[in-house]
């Protein structure tokens, strides 16, 4: 689900926010953009999850032709957006 334009700007409070970066009042304002905006709401959880699951887990090893086949599938997608990689 891609962020709509006016919620673009957004992403960066969220980024701070998880990270415990980003000052009192904005993280009220943050909160109450959130309350209304499904799509950040989504954004913001998916994105606390993921973080969550890191720090569970740390990293793990990825085997050689799932990476492969992942790498493949971002330059494809890359590609079809405009932004090749050399």
């Amino acid at each position: 689900m891609p962020i709509s334009e006016p919620c673009a700007e957004e992403l960066d409070r969220i980024l701070r926010y998880l990270d415990g970066e980003l000052a009192e009042p904005l993280c009220r304002e943050l909160e109450r953009h959130l309350a209304e905006c499904p799509r950040c709401h989504t954004v913001f959880h998916t994105l606390r999850r993921t973080i969550e699951l890191c720090r569970r887990y740390g990293r793990i090893p990825m085997p050689e032709e799932a990476r492969e086949r992942l790498l493949e599938a971002m330059r494809r997608a890359e590609a079809a957006e405009g932004h090749e990689r050399p």
